[in-house]
Formats: structure tokens, C-alpha cells, sequence
């Protein structure tokens, strides 16, 4: 299942609580893999990166994320890698 993060959640992510909640909305649809489509999303904080991979890696489900712009994918890389090292 495709989830098009821009235009649920907005251009610019920085809440944690934003990434928490869209964690928690997929782990109560039952299905057990998702893509997360960054292509409208413009700016993320590396609290919502943060957030968004602690709670992807405490998740059961399948999350990927595909079309994240140069500026996106630095913040969530290094989140990630501090998530996940």
C-alpha cells in the first residue's frame, strides 16, 4: 500500500509527534507493507527523522520509502543511521 506522505501529513514535516502518528495510523491498517512516497515533501526536521525510524523499527510492519528529494534524504539518512546503527 502506497501512502503519499505530502499530501496527508504536508511539504514540510517537523513535529515527532507527526511521525509517531503516521506510524501508528499504518500499524492499525491490516496490511503489512507500505511505501511511504516522499515525492511532494519538501523539508523534514531530524526530530520528525528521528522519530519516524524509532518508530518504524519498533513496528511489525514493512515500511519503505521511495522519492526523497537530495535535501530530505541527508536528514533521513543520518537519522536513520543514529536510529539503526
Amino acid at each position: 500500500m502506497m501512502i503519499n506522505l505530502g499530501a496527508e501529513f504536508g511539504t514540510h514535516l517537523e513535529s515527532s509527534e507527526d511521525a509517531t502518528e503516521l506510524i501508528d495510523i499504518l500499524n492499525k491498517i491490516p496490511k503489512d507493507d507500505f511505501i511511504i512516497d516522499f515525492k511532494e515533501v519538501m523539508f523534514v526536521t531530524m526530530n520528525f527523522a528521528q522519530a519516524y525510524y524509532t518508530a518504524k523499527y519498533e513496528s511489525d510492519k514493512k515500511i519503505s520509502e521511495i522519492n526523497l528529494s537530495d535535501e530530505v534524504t541527508v536528514v533521513m539518512g543520518a537519522a536513520d543511521e543514529a536510529c539503526n546503527p
